[in-house]
């Protein structure tokens, strides 16, 4: 564990290019105190409203909260929900240099309505973008990063399969990222399974990884023969599969498979979980950190996301307290 802790303190000594889907995540709090006399459906008394950063932003918040540098790349549009994202983005530190400004396109908002006390949420609402995105934005992204990869310790490619990650770009990036031996990390959508080459790891969850290897995963055994194959497929140096509850499954290009067990004590929410997990995984193994150890500061850190309810970005002091009580 004191490999760990020095592992966190150098998490500020490097800077990540974050690209992705950048989102906004709206919360309405409430209680439900009767059904409506119009529809069986319940009344919310709306009690708090609050907004976090969502998507490959909240990537972004993750990199800033456990202490590293960060550049975001991505689109956001002409509207209220993009001005707040680029405004929180600076508020926690973040670089918005990468981002492209576009007044045809609607930023991508989540509104998730949720009931007290049982935090159970009632419905969910989402504004996004339905055309596609303009090739002169894209262009401007790709742009950006063929200017600027040198300057990053690791790329993170948060897609949510919105767009702005397309094959155009992760063509460049998996040949400079080669040619430069900059730390790649993926958290990979359906939209562009096909597409990933060459990364340092690709983080897919358990229902990614099946339709990812064409391979229901039931078992230890068509676990392990679908992260075999993902492996293969991605000519990626590794593969993590999370697993919710049943831990993480790692595996390598050079065939070894290491289980870890989750860390979450009671889970109430995962989501955001996996922008927590390539987060830290980016920064550790930016800072040199073998994969297994990245591995394990990620289920750590995963773990503590699953405590709360929402989009959460896990800051660097409760990480450290974690690691410290197992020394």
């Amino acid at each position: 564990m004191e490999k760990f802790l020095d592992l966190v303190e150098q998490f500020g000594k490097k800077e990540l290019l974050v690209i992705g889907d950048l989102m906004l995540d709206r919360f309405i709090w409430g209680d439900v105190e009767r059904i409506s006399p119009e529809a069986p459906v319940p009344v919310l008394r709306v009690t708090s409203e609050s907004f976090r950063l969502g998507g490959a932003a909240n990537v972004i918040h993750n990199v800033r909260s456990l202490g590293g540098r960060v550049t975001a790349c991505g689109i956001v549009g002409d509207d209220a929900a993009g001005r707040r994202i680029m405004q929180e983005l600076r508020r926690v530190g973040a670089s918005t240099a990468g981002i492209v400004p576009d007044r045809g396109y609607q930023t991508i908002q989540k509104t998730r309505v949720i009931a007290r006390p049982r935090h159970q949420q009632i419905v969910r609402l989402d504004r996004e973008n339905h055309e596609p995105i303009a090739e002169r934005c894209l262009k401007r992204l790709r742009e950006f990063v063929l200017r600027r990869i040198h300057r990053y310790s690791g790329i993170v490619i948060s897609d949510y399969g919105k767009g702005v990650v397309h094959e155009a770009l992760l063509a460049a990036v998996a040949q400079l990222a080669r040619k430069t031996n900059v730390i790649s990390v993926i958290d990979p959508k359906k939209e562009n399974y096909l597409r990933y080459s060459f990364p340092t790891l690709v983080t897919p969850n358990k229902d990614e990884a099946s339709q990812a290897a064409g391979l229901a995963i039931h078992d230890d055994a068509s676990l392990i023969a679908a992260g075999r194959k993902l492996v293969k497929m991605w000519r990626a140096k590794a593969v993590l599969i999370t697993r919710g509850p049943e831990g993480m499954s790692l595996f390598h290009s050079g065939g070894s498979i290491t289980h870890f067990p989750t860390e979450a004590k009671e889970i109430f929410d995962v989501t955001g979980a996996g922008d927590t997990v390539v987060a830290v995984c980016a920064l550790a193994l930016a800072c040199g950190a073998r994969m297994e150890d990245a591995a394990v500061m990620a289920n750590m850190a995963a773990g503590l996301v699953g405590d709360e309810v929402g989009t959460v970005a896990v800051p660097v002091e409760k990480l450290k307290n974690t690691i410290r009580t197992k020394l």
